[in-house]
């Protein structure tokens, strides 16, 4: 009775440590995919020259205007969000958007019907 105690624990043990966790799924994570994850890890660059970066950890980084872009955003299957504290023009502003990409290139269509510049995806 004692072994057949042992066994099933062992069994059970085993069971557990093959089972899916963000941990031992690598770059696969029980989360849902939102419409930034093509953009991480990647430049987006307009053609006078700003540098729009969505970083893993949820901030948004890069330069506009010659200014250092500090925030954060949030993402969803459709839309993106973000608020900065930096630069200034972009201070306590909230944009949300949904990227409409096209080859190499992204435009963010914003909720107020304004449209971000274009930017190539670089990377």
């Amino acid at each position: 009775m004692m072994k057949r105690i042992v066994f099933l624990a062992l069994v059970g043990l085993g069971v557990a440590a093959c089972q899916a966790t963000p941990e031992n799924m690598g770059s696969q994570t029980m989360e849902t995919a939102t419409v930034v994850d093509t953009f991480i890890g990647k430049r987006l660059v307009t053609e006078n020259g700003g540098v729009f970066l969505f970083n893993p950890d949820g901030t948004v980084g890069g330069s506009l205007r010659g200014e250092e872009i500090v925030g954060t955003y949030t993402a969803d299957t459709q839309e993106v969000c973000s608020t900065y504290s930096a630069p200034e023009f972009l201070t306590g502003r909230e944009f949300c958007s949904v990227p409409v990409i096209s080859d190499n290139t992204v435009v963010f269509e914003r909720r107020d019907g304004s449209s971000s510049p274009v930017y190539m995806i670089e990377g």
